[in-house]
């Protein structure tokens, strides 16, 4: 009786589908890792967005301009502010009104992308307009 080496075709066949589970799981990982990637990216892209817009707020003067529309690189930036307290005089060291009017504000502001609201957040800061003349002496 001769004995043959080899693989037969049921061996083959069984070999291939192993083969092929293993692939599509490791395809599903790398699809879910690469997923994952992009979120974190663009959650990194959102935060950096965020900072500069707080940065260009916290240089705003919300008295004089309550709300507005800037572009920040992809992202559109979109404020409005609403008084909190005041507006007041502000006093001088003699107690006395000083040259300009002051009033805190709460500035809603709402980044988009793509026309979308992609994040939205809220700061406070004062805002301020000259009221009075220096007298000169």
């Amino acid at each position: 009786m001769r004995r043959e080496s080899g693989f037969t075709l049921l061996e083959a066949i069984v070999a291939l589908a192993i083969l092929a589970a293993g692939t599509m799981a490791l395809f599903a990982a790398l699809n879910g890792a690469l997923r994952s990637l992009e979120r974190a990216e663009a959650a990194a892209r959102l935060d950096t967005a965020t900072e500069n817009a707080v940065d260009f707020l916290e240089a705003l003067n919300p008295m004089l301009r309550p709300q507005g529309e800037a572009e920040l690189g992809e992202y559109t930036l979109r404020w409005r502010a609403e008084p909190l307290l005041g507006p007041t005089d502000n006093l001088t060291d003699y107690l006395q009104p000083g040259l300009y009017e002051v009033a805190l504000y709460a500035i809603d502001g709402e980044l988009l992308l793509d026309g979308e609201v992609a994040g939205r957040f809220t700061l406070r800061r004062a805002g301020w307009r000259q009221v009075r003349r220096p007298e000169l002496s």
